[in-house]
């Protein structure tokens, strides 16, 4: 995934075309990327973690998602922490390591994320 991709509004509408399979995503607000997130796949899909979060969309944090962008990919995990470094975002919470032997269950958020502060 590039950082110039197809994004779309994050609506429920929107969210029900999303894939219904394994890969990453992203959570943007306007063109700024919020957090990515994986899904590995079974009943652990692109959409149903986007449904999750849109279920949560007046939470902190959800509520500034205006956009998400997808893609397919054999190894969710590997990709997601790869988007993390192109996209110049800084975990918060575990490490890449951790998130990897402890894989969250489907309806939790994905590694939040937070845009480096300009000087």
């Amino acid at each position: 995934m590039s950082i110039v991709v197809p994004r779309w509004r994050f609506s429920e509408a929107m969210i029900a075309d999303a894939p219904d399979t394994r890969g990453v995503y992203v959570l943007w607000s306007s063109a700024t990327p919020l957090a990515v997130g994986h899904a590995r796949g079974g009943n652990d899909t692109i959409r149903s973690r986007l449904l999750a979060h849109f279920s949560h969309a007046a939470a902190p944090g959800v509520a500034d998602v205006t956009h998400y962008s997808w893609e397919i990919c054999r190894d969710p995990l590997a990709r997601e922490a790869e988007l993390v470094r192109r996209l110049g975002l800084a975990r918060s919470g575990a490490s890449a390591q951790d998130a990897a032997r402890h894989a969250p269950s489907p309806a939790a958020p994905p590694q939040q994320c937070t845009a480096p502060e300009s000087s």
